[in-house]
């Protein structure tokens, strides 16, 4: 039977997509005298998709459209920046137009992080350069030493990872206990020695591994089934994702770390629609206490909804219930 919408929510529905239309307009000649009404626009929109929801059936097309829009700002940050910074910049908009909570009104940070972040690689680039032409390593670990467990935690993460993505399970499970020699009380090595453990069947040495995991997360265990959560979907194993993810729930049914992890194991398992509404909920609870997760909880559902499958799911998909 066709779904009845009221005559209100279709005029509500029509000025929604008008404002879609307005604000993929001005996303592509956003500047100094548009800037602000852009900003405000897209809160509008927001709060709009907030009361159509309840009674429109199906706003997939809108929602769709608006996730594009989204990651189109969350793609290209400095166009909004420079635009921001002809009407005086973000922090004076932010201050003209309260709350202003949503990531689209903190892009001058985001933009801040990721030009921090190229510096850093360049830097980092510039002094490999330098060290390989003039055998100048000795000078450059005197003058500027790494800190000895990041750096061991660097590679050892990066070696980890590829070892499990060739199910070398016993090679990367000696690699994570001589990298704990060095750093024996480094809480997500004794995850992954939990993983590893239990891929290899060693039921004895998983037990004794978990009581250390527990010890070093003591005062955040939901921090520690999380990283289990996580490395058991990297190994493989769903239903100890599940498991840990469940039993994070158990602690914090708000934790929005935890809604991440939920829709990482649907989409592994196909479930796409299931994992959009975990992002979903991912972004509600991240956006004021998270805003980087929540801007990735975002993108992830903005590339799922462009899957055609993310409007169906398998017959049956076990997931905690919060």
């Amino acid at each position: 039977m066709a779904h009845t919408v009221a005559p209100h929510s279709r005029s509500s529905i029509t000025q929604l997509r008008e404002w879609l239309d307005k604000a993929e307009r001005l996303v592509v000649q956003v500047d100094g005298t548009t800037i602000a009404e852009f900003l405000t626009l897209l809160d509008s929109i927001d709060e709009r998709f907030e009361q159509l929801e309840p009674e429109v059936p199906d706003l997939r097309p809108e929602q769709s459209r608006w996730e594009s829009l989204l990651n189109r700002i969350n793609n290209k940050p400095d166009t909004i920046v420079r635009a921001a910074a002809v009407a005086g910049g973000m922090e004076k908009l932010r201050a003209a137009h309260p709350p202003a909570e949503s990531f689209w009104w903190h892009l001058d940070k985001e933009v801040a992080r990721r030009r921090y972040n190229s510096i850093r690689r360049l830097l980092i680039t510039t002094v490999t350069l330098v060290v390989v032409i003039l055998g100048g390593y000795w000078a450059i670990n005197y003058f500027f030493p790494p800190n000895p467990e990041a750096v061991l935690m660097v590679e050892t993460t990066n070696s980890i990872d590829r070892l499990v993505s060739e199910q070398r399970w016993q090679e990367a499970l000696d690699l994570v206990k001589a990298a704990r020699t060095q750093a024996p009380d480094q809480g997500e090595l004794i995850v992954w020695e939990v993983v590893l453990n239990e891929r290899i069947g060693d039921s004895d040495a998983t037990a004794a591994a978990l009581a250390e995991a527990e010890a070093a997360y003591a005062s955040q265990p939901i921090d520690m089934l999380i990283h289990l959560g996580n490395d058991r979907l990297r190994v493989g194993d769903v239903e100890g994702a599940l498991t840990a993810a469940d039993q994070a729930m158990a602690i914090d049914s708000q934790n929005p770390q935890v809604y991440f992890l939920l829709g990482s194991i649907a989409e592994t398992q196909g479930d796409l629609a299931a994992a959009i509404d975990y992002f979903d909920k991912t972004f509600t609870l991240a956006e004021g206490v998270n805003p980087q997760l929540a801007v990735i909880a975002r993108v992830r559902m903005g590339s799922l909804m462009q899957n055609p499958a993310s409007f169906t799911s398998p017959e049956a998909t076990p997931s905690p219930t919060p």
